[in-house]
């Protein structure tokens, strides 16, 4: 949370609205406990709002009202990553260098800090101020950290960063600090589908559920699709298990973006109706089990921020809770901190060479990518 609270007084109605913000965060027990702490005691029986109503009158000085905020803020987002390679080797000078030409000229703005995590890695932590006015006026204003991973290799340098717009913004400053240094010009390779064909972006994705080195498809959870014609509707959702659901093509004809989920989602006929009337895949969820022990199961998702145009490369990783018997179940969880750099580098790296693969098999590449009009 930011030491510097966006408000001089909070009012009752702000207490009440903080507190009845996040039922999950602020449910009746935690509600009932905050009560106890000040000596009041409530009945099991009494609902939520009543317990939020007679907390938010009770007086609060800096001290509780910090402790509220707290306790009502999330802080581990499952974000997804990122990547771009730069064309250009750097060493850990460099590269702190780069952070004190950054720190120089948008001084006040953020708070930077690097740390050599290995030999060849450098992290640095972007700790800013995330306003968000869809929430609460209590939490509007919250303190964020994006860390931003450089992998140094020979000939380039990968960053990798949370896929957010404040992460996106932050490494293209950088790059344009890291050129002044290099006295170059240096364009990033950013992963992007733009000028491909509707078949060629399928391709891209079937290529990422079977490719990523160790894991073996066990079943894919969630694909998106969307068509290049501007003109058809709404997006509709479709259930594959009911089995006596038909996909008129006047239908299909109207879709702009379909999410298909079920276990025999590559066979169905919803799928095949729709790859054969143009349209591509935009996202997939898949899960895969590791080859080696301790064969884990993993869940993984890539997507686009603009699905259309394939620009804005993004995925995550998760994996699967286990039984007490060693058993993976299907709910799914944050990787370690120790296995995130190795896991999101063989996303990464799959999803380079799918996209070279491609474009190395000599099929035509549109520019732009080409509209493809359902019947």
């Amino acid at each position: 949370m930011t030491d510097k609270l966006p408000f001089l007084a909070a009012t009752d109605k702000d207490i009440f609205d903080l507190l009845m913000s996040s039922k999950g965060r602020m449910s009746e027990g935690v509600l009932r406990g905050i009560a106890l702490t000040r000596g009041i005691i409530y009945s099991p029986k009494t609902d939520r709002e009543r317990l939020a109503s007679d907390i938010s009158i009770l007086p609060h000085d800096f001290a509780s009202l910090t402790k509220l905020i707290e306790r009502r803020e999330y802080q581990n987002r499952n974000e997804k990553r990122a990547y771009v390679d730069v064309p250009v080797s750097l060493t850990h000078d460099e590269i702190n260098e780069v952070v004190r030409n950054y720190k120089d000229e948008f001084a006040g703005e953020d708070e930077l800090t690097t740390q050599q995590r290995r030999l060849r890695e450098v992290q640095l932590n972007v700790a800013y101020d995330e306003i968000d006015y869809s929430k609460t006026r209590l939490i509007q204003r919250q303190r964020r950290d994006a860390n931003i991973e450089f992998i140094l290799d020979n000939d380039r340098t990968t960053i990798r960063m949370p896929a957010t717009e404040k992460a996106r913004g932050v490494v293209d400053r950088l790059i344009k600090k890291i050129s002044q240094l290099k006295l170059q010009s240096l364009t990033p390779k950013d992963l992007s589908l733009d000028g491909l064909t509707a078949d060629q972006r399928t391709t891209f994705f079937m290529s990422m559920l079977r490719n990523i080195p160790g894991y073996q498809l066990q079943t894919v959870v969630t694909i998106k699709c969307a068509s290049g014609d501007d003109d058809v509707g709404e997006d509709l959702e479709m259930d594959i298990e009911e089995k006596e659901r038909a996909v008129e093509s006047e239908i299909v004809g109207k879709i702009n973006s379909v999410a298909l989920s079920g276990m025999n989602l590559l066979q169905s006929e919803e799928y095949q109706s729709l790859k054969k009337n143009g349209f591509f895949i935009t996202a997939v969820t898949w899960r895969a089990l590791q080859t080696e022990r301790p064969n884990d199961l993993m869940q993984f998702d890539v997507s686009f921020d603009e699905p259309r145009q394939g620009k804005g490369f993004k995925f995550g990783v998760r994996i699967a809770r286990r039984l007490t018997d060693g058993t993976p179940t299907s709910d799914f969880k944050s990787l370690e901190p120790n296995r995130q750099p190795a896991l999101w580098s063989l996303v990464e790296r799959a999803s380079a060479n799918a996209l070279d693969e491609i474009i190395a098999s000599g099929a035509s590449v549109q520019e732009p990518a080409k509209r493809v009009t359902a019947a």
